[in-house]
Parts: structure tokens; sequence; C-alpha cells
């Protein structure tokens, strides 16, 4: 998910840039909660440019965690209903690697930046 943040804000609309990011999410793991929504605090923060912050942020909080509240509940009504099933079962299995890659990726395109 950062790394679609990232290219969202930086790279695409220019919104912060790159240092700025990552001092953000440097400070964004540093603090208590989720680093998605540290992060996206501080991008609302960043973007409102003083009108209308709170807005701001409360826009980028419930966009940071709507969707994800979302999906896990239609996979947590289909995975309750279906789970016993194989196929089900077989599919789980297949979405941990790309899991993983995924956070590798993010892991390694921040590395190489530093």
């Amino acid at each position: 998910m950062l790394a679609l943040v990232q290219r969202e804000i930086v790279d695409k609309h220019k919104w912060v840039e790159e240092k700025e990011f990552l001092n953000m999410l440097a400070l964004a793991q540093a603090v208590p909660g989720l680093i998605a929504v540290n992060t996206a605090i501080f991008v609302g923060w960043c973007v409102s440019k003083g009108r209308y912050r709170w807005a701001y942020i409360l826009a980028a909080v419930l966009g940071a965690t709507i969707p994800s509240i979302v999906c896990i509940l239609a996979i947590a009504i289909f995975f309750t209903q279906y789970k016993h099933l194989p196929a089900v079962e077989s599919v789980f299995k297949g979405v941990r690697p790309a899991v993983v890659a995924l956070i590798a990726a993010t892991v390694i395109r921040m590395a190489r930046k530093i």
C-alpha cells in the first residue's frame, strides 16, 4: 500500500517531494499506530496547506482505511461460508507468497533510493 501511496502523491501528483515523503514515512513508523494511517495523516496535513486541514486529514485517513475494511469484511463473509472447500483453501495458500512479494518489492524500492 505504501508503494501505491508513494507513486500517487510523489510521482504522479507531485504533492510531496520524495525526501519529504521518506521523512513522513520514518516518522509514521516511529509513532504509535498503523503506518498507513499515520502516513495518511501526514499526507493530509502537508497537502492541505493550512486550509481545511482537518477535512484533508479525515479524507486521507478514510481513504486509507475504508477500502481495507470493505475488502476484509467481504473476504471474511466469503471465507466463513466457503472455507471448507478445497479450492478456497488453495487460493488462500497461493495468496501468501504474493503478499510477501509485494512487501519485498516495497522494501527493495525504498532501499534503492536511500
